[in-house]
């Protein structure tokens, strides 16, 4: 069952032995198995106060006690959901690319989402988020907020602007631009 209860949700998670660890991991494969439409679940998700999340998008993953050691300069932005919150989408600010260690791998795990494959950022965006659960952190406190655009001289609303994003150029009318900026495209020119 997936707790709903935003109090379960925002307090840290304790450290867990590796063999406690993989037994709350199979409950939480088979707890994302019965979801069918999740690619990641942490222990406090489930009720259970413990550092344990998988994640699921190219091959199940356990985690037990993981930490982000190392992270990008570079974020992105991405719609994220959650099963403790059902139906409900956040633009969120993550990192491109970042370092993780566990308990139960010897050797430290690199997710990064600057690749064509959109598995890839799926992947680590989805390692940051459950990570963040473990940290008693949910998906609205990552909430993406674009910063205003300010300008020293009024634009007329129905004038031509131009707009990019990720080398992709876009002409429109001004009063049109403010949705596209929150979704990461910036005013040019």
């Amino acid at each position: 069952m997936i707790i709903k209860n935003k109090n379960k949700l925002t307090t840290p998670c304790d450290v867990v032995s590796i063999k406690e660890g993989e037994e709350i991991g199979v409950r939480l494969l088979h707890e994302l198995r019965e979801s069918q439409d999740g690619i990641g679940l942490a222990a406090n998700q489930i009720g259970i106060n413990k550092r344990v999340c998988v994640i699921n998008v190219k091959e199940p993953l356990v985690l037990i006690n993981p930490k982000i050691v190392e992270k990008s300069k570079e974020k992105f932005v991405f719609a994220e959901g959650c099963l403790s919150f059902p139906k409900k989408k956040i633009k969120t600010e993550r990192y491109v690319s970042v370092v993780v260690e566990a308990d139960n791998h010897k050797s430290k795990l690199s997710f990064s989402a600057d690749s064509s494959e959109i598995n890839d950022a799926f992947e680590c965006c989805c390692i940051q988020h459950e990570i963040d659960h473990l940290d008693g952190i949910t998906m609205y406190d990552r909430k993406f907020i674009p910063e205003p655009i300010v300008y020293d001289k009024k634009i007329p609303r129905n004038k031509k602007v131009t707009i990019e994003k990720n080398g992709v150029t876009m002409e429109l009318k001004y009063k049109k631009v403010e949705s596209y900026v929150e979704d990461g495209w910036i005013l040019v020119g």
